[in-house]
């Protein structure tokens, strides 16, 4: 078994990050279609709200419910839209403060990052999943990425603050629902919460993979990544290379010739500044990666090789 292989059989979750347009749906999408196809109950879920993962499978995947992929046994699909999840989310806030929209006041549920929060507790739903056997998530841009884990409010402990801090919180309520009632409501919104935080950090749980290409800009920002997922108490568990040309395909192609040799400046550097942490390169392949086929040469690839 290898290192690679062992590593996505034993989490449950698995973390596809990293720059723009290196191939984190590719591989996110590649692996949960080996994990389903070796008899796995897999969910893959994309916050980033694109239709990359319904392309890739070659299938709508709907923005709501979790669809189950056509070609693909024990595997199922959700593209988290963060303006659909911002309706429910906004529906769930004003359900739990609808007997004192008043106090808040409207900003409560119109912050500008709304749409971010909302995507984020759509996100933590599935840290508490308890269906599948995996949930690989196909992450946005490393920055938006790390916007969501580090999301400024904590609902619920906003809220409570609120309304043990205001005295006059029973006259505005004038008497239809107790305190201690709501944030018993509140404080089990918090528990799962505080159960995602500890999941994203439990090595035993959870890893996070970055994909990167041997060039300047995405190896800058997987430097990065590591320091931010670091503040969280995340560690990256593996590092995939992905479009590295292969050898045999040079042939006296000066353009090819160069590009490899500047992608293998770039391969020592990525040893170097990532040492011992596990990596697998992946090659550029001679089209472009979607449909079943596809992507399971990138799983053997991956995970067989």
């Amino acid at each position: 078994m290898t290192v690679f292989e062992k590593m996505v059989l034993d989490k449950k979750f698995l973390f596809f990050g990293g720059k723009g347009g290196v191939g984190k749906t590719t591989m996110a999408a590649s692996t949960a279609a080996w994990l389903a196809e070796n008899g796995h109950s897999t969910l893959i879920v994309a916050t980033d709200p694109t239709v990359s993962l319904s392309v890739i499978y070659d299938q709508k995947i709907s923005e709501i419910d979790i669809t189950p992929i056509k070609m693909v046994k024990n595997l199922c699909g959700l593209n988290i839209n963060p303006k659909v999840a911002a309706g429910y989310f906004q529906s769930k806030l004003e359900g739990m403060v609808a007997n004192f929209v008043t106090f808040f006041g409207n900003e409560v549920i119109s912050t500008p990052c709304a749409e971010e929060m909302a995507a984020f507790d759509q996100f933590v739903t599935f840290l508490n999943d308890r269906q599948f056997e995996h949930v690989v998530f196909d992450t946005a841009p490393t920055g938006h990425t790390l916007r969501e884990l580090s999301m400024p409010f904590d609902w619920s402990g906003y809220m409570a603050n609120q309304i043990k801090n205001k005295k006059e919180l029973s006259a505005l309520m004038d008497g239809a629902v107790k305190d201690d009632v709501l944030i018993d409501s509140l404080n089990k919104e918090k528990a799962r919460y505080d159960n995602a935080v500890k999941a994203l950090s439990d090595n035993s749980l959870s890893a996070f993979i970055l994909v990167l290409l041997p060039e300047r800009l995405p190896i800058e920002e997987t430097a990065r990544a590591f320091e931010n997922l670091a503040q969280f108490n995340i560690k990256v568990k593996a590092l995939i290379i992905n479009e590295v040309i292969p050898t045999d395909v040079l042939k006296g192609n000066w353009f090819l010739e160069r590009r490899r040799a500047t992608q293998d400046n770039y391969l020592k550097e990525i040893e170097v500044r990532f040492s011992g942490i596990s990596r697998r390169e992946v090659p550029l392949l001679e089209t472009d990666a979607y449909g079943m086929e596809n992507l399971r040469k990138v799983a053997r690839i991956l995970y067989e090789q």
